[in-house]
């Protein structure tokens, strides 16, 4: 058994020291997929969160020298939040907004700059791969508003989380006529569906991504990117939202997210957490 568990940590960890490339200085729509995603998604027809319910959720105002945009992210640990790469693709500073459905009215606001940010080195700008970045933050106290979520334990093999239940949140459009943000956290629950059959709609999906359906017109539309996916069973994190169809959000295809199990070691290698 401790030479199974072993084996599960250095599988974990040996991802983990990748070379890191220097940040692209262009902010771009996914290349091969630009007629097929949108990589800005938000919450249509979900429910709004009740204070305190999704207390791991975090809203990032980034700056990019010119534009400044919102995202969602996830707390992970007291100075870590969890996003998307393409959220923070070339930010300068951005704030950091925990402890409310109400990103107006967070318990706390924390400013960050560049240094940062650690946007995966392998982000393919093109494609929706590698789409997972990391901003540190200075330390918060947990409370009833402000708690981390758990992500997967490091193991050999995973689970493809094919037809489990995962529920997204985030604070974007309602609707794909929706004209401006949600000013409360909204959620919506769905089902992870096979890569296979993700792929009959995006040919460019790969084992980082999971894929979720849109059954009854839930599921992520423009502005959360970057926000957690997590299991209803356990409230365990194993996507980031990542992009939806161009045709709309509320046009019943597949959504796409990063999968958390397969960045576990280099998460580790930026944060030294312990997934076990």
């Amino acid at each position: 058994m401790k030479l199974v568990i072993a084996l599960s940590l250095l599988l974990c960890i040996a991802s983990a020291f990748e070379n890191r490339a220097s940040r692209s200085t262009l902010r771009e729509r996914l290349g091969s997929m630009v007629q097929k995603v949108d990589v800005s998604p938000r919450i249509t027809n979900g429910q709004t969160a009740a204070a305190n319910e999704i207390p791991y959720q975090a809203g990032l105002a980034l700056f990019d020298g010119e534009n400044e945009y919102f995202c969602g992210g996830s707390l992970i640990s007291k100075i870590w939040v969890l996003t998307a790469a393409h959220c923070t693709l070339n930010a300068v500073r951005g704030i950091v907004y925990l402890g409310s459905i109400y990103p107006s009215h967070s318990i706390v606001e924390l400013h960050v700059n560049e240094r940062d940010i650690n946007c995966h080195p392998q982000y393919n700008v093109e494609a929706p791969i590698n789409d997972i970045a990391l901003i540190k933050i200075p330390s918060v106290t947990y409370s009833a508003a402000i708690q981390r979520v758990r992500l997967p334990k490091c193991a050999s093999s995973y689970s493809n989380y094919v037809d489990e239940t995962v529920v997204a949140s985030g604070w974007g459009d309602t609707s794909d006529t929706s004209s401006s943000d949600s000013p409360v956290l909204q959620f919506g629950s769905m089902k992870v569906i096979s890569n296979e059959e993700c792929a009959r709609e995006y040919p460019d999906i790969n084992t980082g991504i999971l894929c979720t359906s849109t059954v009854n017109r839930i599921g992520n539309c423009d502005g959360d990117s970057g926000g957690p996916l997590v299991l209803a069973s356990s409230n365990i994190q194993i996507g980031i939202i990542g992009f939806h169809s161009q045709q709309g959000c509320e046009a019943g295809l597949p959504a796409g997210h990063t999968r958390i199990t397969s960045y576990l070691g280099w998460i580790q290698g930026i944060t030294r957490l312990r997934f076990n």
